[in-house]
């Protein structure tokens, strides 16, 4: 172009060179640039032209990558100190991914000492050695948002509520059809509810049942899912329903994750553990049974994977039998000892007779009791769970009751459920509080009357040393390195201690004898 020319025609042969192996864009921003601070004066027919060049190299960054058109990049390169090796490390943007993709170089300085002695003298020899390396970093923050929705009372499956069917997406006009998995025992309750809602909305709705028992959390389960997901043709970015229970919504994650890398589901919780518990984190996963071992291991292969919504309809509650309920209420306790007082005060009240009544209206408990606890039991989940998604801070409240209970559930035959082993391994945890100091007989008896309010039990007949010091073993291993076993040191307060010892153990266990348990 003329303006081109008339940039050669100023420039030295030496110079020439130099700006010719420039990229184009950065030559137009550099002209640009000049234009605009008056330092060049060309006609000004050619300066919008340039403009218009410097605007669209600009856009052209890669808006996924994080970088923006419409600020400066900062291209400056930055030192930093790798926390393992200690090698100095130069860390230089690159011009198309500023945010996200650096070129390295790696310098690691290792010095050696070698003392020798030789006859009567001592010689002292020092080797530095250098090495250096080169490469690339790439960084991404992986946006995570998901909404966790409380649907008004036991409208979820009619019709004039468009949630459910919003929740499954945007889709072209004329696209008239989903994807649901559904519990078995859901399925039997709520099957022809659930769908006639998409027939009313001219939907037609694919179903696939599984049993959502723990026994049913296996790979199986998950590859039975996939089967299906492939046979119905699932959209890259079409969400699928998974209704039903924890185990359920476990399988359906699990199955979302892998699918196609990763396609969005919707979870719609069917039972209290579920709607405080595994509905509102993004952790998925099944029991697996080791080849080499031929032992089975809770949620030993998972994954962490964030819903794209989360319905929560507290009416599918009274549908539970009394013993789920309560259930559910021993991750809600959980909650309650290391986090808030005034949720062990609403259990310590009101508890018993939302078990009784499966958290239906009743006459012992004022209007608003239950979706206050509902509330406040999700909420501190949520404010844990929230700034640790991917749990790299292992020092976790929300651990409470999750040390022993894992082994105790996985116990070939035992007749115990998720929410039940947690306050079994609770008020164990309870006792170790206790013979530490951390808290008074009277707070141990006060625990113990709520969860025996709460019809939970407090102690199981496989609660035994071997187990207990073998529960301590894996969680070093599932928490690296470490117990981080939480204890509470107050009603609603907790900490993690992690030198729990086997003589320990029995002592607590010892002292479990002096309560009059109900298993």
């Amino acid at each position: 172009s003329e303006t081109d020319m008339a940039v050669r025609a100023s420039l030295p042969a030496s110079v020439l060179d130099t700006w010719t192996a420039l990229p184009e864009s950065v030559r137009a921003a550099l002209v640009s640039a000049e234009i605009a601070s008056g330092s060049v004066s060309l006609p000004s027919t050619r300066s919008s032209t340039y403009s218009a060049v410097s605007s669209r190299a600009s856009s052209a960054s890669p808006s996924e990558a994080g970088s923006s058109s419409d600020t400066a990049v900062d291209l400056s390169e930055r030192q930093e100190e790798c926390e393992v090796t200690g090698a100095k490390v130069t860390l230089r943007p690159l011009e198309r991914a500023p945010k996200n993709v650096f070129e390295f170089e790696k310098t690691t300085t290792k010095e050696e000492v070698a003392v020798k002695k030789q006859s009567s003298a001592t010689v002292i020899t020092t080797t530095k050695t250098v090495t250096t390396g080169r490469g690339w970093r790439n960084i991404f923050t992986l946006p995570i948002s998901y909404d966790v929705n409380m649907v008004p009372h036991g409208t979820l499956l009619d019709a004039s509520n468009p949630q459910m069917l919003d929740a499954t997406g945007v889709h072209p006009e004329g696209y008239d059809r989903r994807f649901a998995v559904i519990d078995a025992e859901v399925d039997k309750m709520y099957g022809d509810k659930i769908r006639q809602y998409f027939v009313e909305k001219g939907i037609e709705l694919t179903t696939t049942v599984l049993n959502g028992g723990e026994a049913d959390k296996r790979p199986d389960a998950v590859d039975k899912l996939l089967d299906d997901l492939c046979a119905y043709k699932l959209r890259r970015r079409e969400p699928f329903l998974a209704i039903g229970g924890g185990c359920l919504l476990d399988i359906a994650g699990m199955a979302a994750c892998l699918y196609r890398r990763g396609v969005p589901f919707v979870r719609v919780p069917t039972t209290l553990l579920a709607i405080v518990d595994a509905s509102v984190g993004v952790k998925n996963g099944v029991d697996y049974c080791c080849g080499i071992t031929d032992e089975t291991y809770k949620n030993r292969v998972g994954s962490f994977y964030a819903p794209s919504s989360c319905l929560l309809d507290p009416a599918f509650i009274v549908t539970q039998d009394r013993r789920n309920v309560a259930n559910g209420f021993g991750e809600i306790l959980k909650l309650a000892l290391v986090r808030s007082s005034d949720l062990f005060e609403l259990l310590e009240a009101h508890g018993a007779a939302l078990v009784e009544s499966r958290f239906a209206a009743n006459d012992s408990t004022p209007a608003g009791v239950s979706d206050r606890i509902i509330d406040l039991s999700i909420q501190i989940m949520l404010e844990e769970l929230g700034p640790n998604l991917w749990e790299t801070k292992l020092d976790r409240c929300v651990d409470y009751g999750h040390t022993f209970s894992k082994l105790l559930e996985m116990v070939p035959g035992a007749d115990i459920m998720h929410g039940e082993a947690v306050n079994v391994d609770g008020f164990f945890c309870v006792v170790l509080a206790y013979l530490r100091g951390f808290i008074t007989k009277d707070v141990v008896d006060r625990v113990f009357a709520v969860m025996q309010s709460l019809s939970l039990p407090t102690n199981s007949p496989d609660l035994e040393s071997k187990l207990a010091w073998q529960s301590c073993k894996d969680a070093i291993e599932h928490r690296h390195g470490e117990q981080r076993i939480p204890l509470i040191t107050d009603i609603g307060e907790s900490i993690c201690v992690s030198d729990i010892t086997p003589d320990e153990l029995d002592r607590a266990l010892e002292e479990m004898k002096n309560y009059d348990h109900k298993m």
